[in-house]
């Protein structure tokens, strides 16, 4: 299983701010992986569960595997060490 598969598979919800300048994917075990993509600041942390924010669990293992990602309002694209990409669309379009 590729490591894209692997965060579709663990992915609870994934949700960003008005101007898409930053995203929020929780995973299963309630830990957060953060992204941040504006002018002049670009960063992907990962964060554990509310209150227990040091221990980032499997975000902590996603944020290893990244070697690239973008985010924008057509999409959050991450790329990760395998070659893998995890690819999506945050919002509706009408």
């Amino acid at each position: 299983m590729t490591t894209a598969e692997q965060l579709t598979s663990t992915l609870v919800t994934a949700e960003t701010n008005d101007d898409f300048s930053e995203a929020v994917l929780t995973l299963r075990d309630g830990a957060r992986l953060c992204f941040c993509h504006r002018v002049g600041e670009r960063w992907a942390k990962s964060v554990g569960p509310v209150g227990r924010e040091h221990d980032a669990g499997l975000a902590e293992a996603f944020l290893a595997a990244i070697t690239q990602f973008r985010l924008n309002a057509k999409h959050l694209d991450i790329q990760f060490t395998d070659g893998s990409r995890w690819d999506e669309r945050l919002q509706d379009t009408d």
